[in-house]
């Protein structure tokens, strides 16, 4: 069982704190060279109602994908689980490096889609207001030299739904979202002490690589697909294709200016399906642990 305790921030919002349970001793568990601990219990490190902004902010949308993240990040930092009296549940990760403590928060959407993508990145701004915001989970590959396993690192999104209904048929208007410099230079830095594509350690082969992704409504199960052959002539080195990365990158866009919360995005999409009609779940597990892996590797440069 969970040991929760009621906490107040001191900004009027009274937060219900505690470990996550999922199975494990929730007084202070080994996780690797990580410890899980109670905020009570990591007294060192800063609540939330201190206003820093918090390094990164995760979104992910299945239950597999935040399991894969939970244990991975695990590894690396302290994790404490937070839930909101409105019943958001917030992952923090939190460690020192020197001086300094990095903090990197995630949290689960409410449903798969952009608009559950988009209210999940207001979430994280209101409540941690990171300066990066993350998605990081599966997609289907919709290239040749993309297969299960690997993992795709988005420097720019393809927004494919936007289209004009006519007589004559749909017009599709699509829409791009680029990623910020700091973040195309954080991928440059990773690529540049890793090979390109990077082969992931004892993973069958699995690697990881940049391009573009396509993002929209529709989950693809169908090689012969208009949005197949629509996202191929607008940019035929599309890799990918997925339901929340427009969603994400226009929330994070909208937020820009308003307080210190992210200006920064990114997309982190393991393969787990050819977006052809054998897709089905048996490579969501494998997919979401090696986009968890890959997330947590880019670390570094990304701060």
């Amino acid at each position: 069982m969970s040991n929760y305790g009621i906490k107040n921030t001191g900004s009027g919002d009274v937060r219900v704190s505690g470990v996550v349970a999922m199975g494990r001793d929730t007084s202070a568990s080994q996780h690797g060279d990580a410890t899980t601990a109670s905020r009570d219990e990591a007294a060192e490190v800063p609540p939330v109602t201190d206003q820093q902004s918090w390094d990164a902010g995760v979104v992910t949308v299945l239950t597999v994908e935040t399991r894969a993240l939970i244990e991975t990040l695990s590894k690396w930092g302290t994790h404490t689980e937070v839930t909101t009296r409105q019943g958001l549940r917030f992952h923090e990760f939190t460690r020192v490096l020197g001086e300094r403590t990095v903090r990197v928060v995630a949290t689960q959407t409410l449903l798969p889609g952009q608009h559950s993508a988009g209210s999940a990145v207001e979430s994280l701004r209101r409540e941690y207001a990171p300066r990066l915001v993350a998605l990081v989970g599966i997609a289907g590959a919709i290239h040749p030299d993309v297969h299960l396993g690997d993992v795709v690192l988005a420097q720019e999104v393809v927004h494919y739904e936007p289209r004009k209904v006519t007589p004559q048929g749909a017009r599709r208007r699509g829409r791009t979202h680029v990623v910020t410099a700091s973040v195309q230079h954080a991928i440059n830095g990773f690529f540049t002490h890793n090979d390109e594509p990077w082969a992931l350690p004892e993973s069958s082969g699995h690697r990881a690589m940049r391009g573009l992704i396509g993002s929209g409504e529709a989950v693809l199960a169908d090689v012969g697909a208009d949005e197949r052959r629509y996202l191929h002539e607008y940019n035929e080195k599309i890799l990918a294709v997925e339901t929340e990365g427009a969603g994400l990158a226009s929330a994070v866009h909208a937020s820009v200016g308003e307080t210190d919360a992210a200006q920064a995005w990114l997309m982190v999409r393991g393969i787990s399906d050819a977006a052809d009609s054998r897709k089905d779940d048996s490579h969501h597990r494998v997919a979401s642990e090696n986009a968890a892996y890959v997330f947590r590797s880019l670390l570094p440069h990304l701060l």
